[in-house]
């Protein structure tokens, strides 16, 4: 109930405009170093998912939160400019900030990307869009990118097979898009089974979630059909598997390790008694990935 008073509330804030938020202020809590040690861990992992050496041309980075600091490599790298999309403006402490970009500045070598000095508002070729769900951004616009995105953002789209749709229809020929979907409870039932949420009634967790962008339960195997159906090119690694604490690289379900799968699969089978209708018919193996990386590809014309 605590869940869905707060979800009424966050309705309200959003129906009178407010936007900022602390969502995604993923470097609040972060020193220098590991602020700028992130930035090229996020990147990194990026190009090494889509199998590229670098982004070129116009690349689209959903929900970049509170820094641009991913955007800044791809642009080093080679993207001509990148768009930063996100639905909330995320709270930034500016001067902590300045620092990040001035830290990236002299280890990048990017001076020649900022209009002056090393700040955000100084970003060369960033177009930062925000207040407007994804959901609405690409289906609004006639926009093309050669690349599109994300980290730890899906899980909180109210429609996210809506916006791969969309973002593919947008993907130009040769273009790739990947997207890493945390599908855990992000502590919603901290302390509990790591499938509690999917223990609650469709209706009822619509009420909890449908504003304030909690989970929205679209789990692997919705994904995995869309892609099916989508006539991409695709592949998804799986890079958490629920209940099992060990760090692994992320890969298809088929060459993860046995006893990991085995683990994780009882887990599933556990709380499966308890699970909410909409999850009954779910194959054990789609409920234990915890975290997937989905990679498409969308041919050249012929």
């Amino acid at each position: 109930m605590a869940y869905v008073a707060l979800d009424t509330v966050q309705g309200l804030i959003s129906a009178f405009g407010w936007t900022k938020a602390d969502n995604g202020a993923a470097h609040a809590s972060m020193d220098l170093d590991a602020s700028v040690g992130y930035v090229g861990e996020v990147y990194g992992d990026y190009i090494k998912y889509a199998g590229i050496d670098h982004f070129s041309g116009t690349v689209a980075e959903i929900g970049p939160g509170d820094n641009f600091g991913v955007s800044l490599l791809m642009r080093k790298g080679g993207a001509e400019e990148v768009f930063a999309i996100d639905r909330f403006y995320s709270r930034r402490d500016e001067a902590s900030q300045d620092k990040i970009y001035e830290a990236l500045s002299q280890k990048h070598d990017m001076a020649d990307l900022f209009d002056g000095v090393p700040s955000e508002k100084n970003i060369l070729n960033l177009h930062y869009k925000y207040g407007e769900p994804a959901e609405t951004f690409f289906a609004d616009r006639e926009q093309e990118y050669d690349a599109l995105v994300s980290r730890a953002v899906f899980e909180h789209l109210f429609d996210p097979i809506k916006v791969l749709r969309d973002t593919t229809e947008k993907l130009k020929p040769g273009g790739v898009q990947v997207h890493e979907i945390d599908l855990r409870d992000h502590g919603m039932f901290f302390g509990h089974h790591p499938l509690t949420f999917l223990t609650v009634s469709k209706g009822l967790y619509r009420l909890m979630t449908k504003n304030a962008g909690r989970p929205n339960r679209v789990m692997n195997h919705v994904y995995k059909d869309w892609l099916q159906a989508s006539g991409l090119d695709f592949e998804i690694r799986i890079k958490g598997l629920v209940g099992v604490d060990v760090s692994f690289e992320p890969d298809t379900w088929d060459n993860l390790d046995t006893a990991l799968k085995s683990k994780a699969i009882k887990i599933v089978q556990d709380i499966r008694p308890a699970l909410s209708a909409e999850f009954t018919d779910v194959a054990d193996e789609e409920l234990a990935a915890s975290i997937v990386i989905l990679v498409l590809k969308k041919q050249n014309d012929t």
